[in-house]
């Protein structure tokens, strides 16, 4: 058994061998902790890290209306009106008309009026009524 550089015995092995990159890992894990602490999250921006994210109301409506084709009684799905709090004013809106399996079957994408609505128009689409089994609405901005 020898004695270490500072006077440890260890079982003939030098302490300045674990000593090295064990002062090592504590600079790493302090610097990528100072790094860490410099990350900045905010309501409208995203990055790593947690924020409280206010919404503009606790519940948009959405409904869908069917227009008659000119297959024999067959229905379309032709508009899919929105109503939201007025606080949802002049936001960005995103309808998705959804069928089996929660498969997209069509989707619009626009701006709330002044009163925090919109008929987003899905006609040109061409979506069976028979094959919509849910509507989904994301309103952001």
């Amino acid at each position: 058994m020898g004695m270490g550089q500072f006077g440890i015995v260890d079982g003939g092995v030098s302490v300045k061998k674990y000593l090295v990159p064990l002062v090592a890992g504590v600079v790493v894990f302090g610097a990528v902790t100072a790094f860490a602490a410099t990350l900045n999250v905010s309501s409208s921006g995203l990055a790593a890290g947690n924020a409280t994210v206010a919404s503009c109301n606790s519940g948009a409506t959405v409904s869908y209306t069917t227009a008659a084709t000119t297959r024999a009684q067959t229905y379309e799905l032709a508009t899919a009106p929105v109503a939201s709090a007025v606080e949802c004013a002049t936001k960005a809106y995103k309808v998705t008309v959804l069928g089996a399996s929660n498969a997209s079957l069509g989707e619009i994408a626009g701006t709330l009026s002044a009163t925090g609505t919109a008929t987003p128009d899905f006609s040109a689409l061409d979506i069976a009524a028979a094959d919509v089994i849910g509507v989904a609405v994301v309103i952001s901005g």
